[in-house]
């Protein structure tokens, strides 16, 4: 017979293999839990407390990590550059929801966290977790800082409109510019009693210096009859805008109202008709009857009349009972 084929056993291959028939073995899922561990979990709930999904990276779960962070950039998107408004109500509560469910999820996740989850002392998990609290409080109190200057900004604008308001209406008659010179008064009078403690609250004395030299221009120009009226009309600001805030502007009228009553009304002595009331001068003698221009409207009435009665010439004897 020939020789058949040599035979094969464990002296040529070593011991023999025993032959396993069917699928192959599914790797597993996931990677077995570990034991519960409670300083893990507390620490994945205070890292992901910050906004950054840290707690997830403690925990091997990146893509939750990457959403945590990218809710973060969306707000500070909407939330940046700062608004006097600040942030929307509904992005606030919504981020502080999705907050509340990281840090309950993250702990979830980190009692029973897969093998491979990072090991961390409990100490340092703790400390660290706290530590990083700061991140969102610091954000709170930054953003508060930068929405402030935001708002302080807005105010200021608003004084600097009225400001401006008052400087393009004082090159006009008081009676065309009245309903600018009001328009700018209740924005003063809005700043300081909304806004008290702002920069621009504090600017609106100085600004309402300006508005009285605005509005008292025809005094200062020498025309005493144009001059009531805008005189009379800073006499009512104090209902406006509070005393304290006026300070020595408040009661700066009555001098030159009185002075230009006086002038106005001697200068129309015996070239004018009544109104009945005696005009500036009854007016004066009404309004102002201690002051010193009061005392000096006899005196120039009877020195008028008396130029007058001297005028009186002629043998008519109707023209002088005109």
């Amino acid at each position: 017979m020939p020789p058949g084929p040599p035979a094969v056993g464990p002296s040529a291959f070593g011991p023999a293999q025993e032959v396993a028939f069917g699928p192959p073995a599914r790797p597993p899922v996931r990677p077995p839990t570990g034991p519960a561990d409670p300083v893990r979990a507390l620490a994945a709930g205070l890292l992901n407390l910050s906004g950054l999904g840290l707690g997830y990276v403690l925990v091997r779960r990146r893509l939750l990590a990457l959403l945590c962070v990218a809710a973060t950039a969306a707000l500070l998107t909407l939330a940046l550059p700062a608004d006097p408004d600040g942030v929307p109500g509904w992005a606030l509560i919504g981020y502080a929801a999705l907050l509340l469910v990281a840090v309950a999820d993250g702990a979830r996740r980190g009692l029973r966290a897969p093998a491979t989850a990072v090991q961390i002392r409990p100490v340092v998990a703790i400390v660290l977790g706290v530590v990083l609290l700061a991140v969102p409080a610091g954000g709170a109190v930054a953003y508060g800082g930068l929405r402030d200057d935001a708002v302080e900004e807005m105010l200021l604008d608003r004084l600097d409109s009225a400001d401006a308001l008052v400087k393009k209406a004082s090159g006009r008659d008081f009676a065309e510019a009245r309903a600018d010179y009001r328009t700018a008064l209740g924005r003063y009078r809005d700043l300081v009693d909304d806004h008290p403690d702002s920069r621009a609250a504090h600017r609106v004395h100085d600004s309402l210096d300006a508005y009285y030299k605005a509005v008292s221009a025809p005094y200062a120009d020498g025309e005493h009859c144009a001059a009531v009226a805008p005189l009379e009309h800073l006499r009512t600001v104090p209902g406006t805008v509070d005393r304290a805030v006026l300070g020595s502007l408040a009661r700066w009228p009555d001098k030159p109202l009185a002075a230009s009553l006086l002038k106005c009304g001697t200068g129309k002595l015996g070239a004018a008709e009544s109104d009945g009331r005696g005009g500036e001068l009854g007016q004066l003698l009404r309004t102002f009857p201690e002051s010193a221009q009061a005392g000096q409207v006899e005196p120039a009435v009877r020195a008028a009349v008396e130029r007058r009665a001297g005028e009186l010439k002629g043998a008519d004897p109707c023209a002088a009972t005109r």
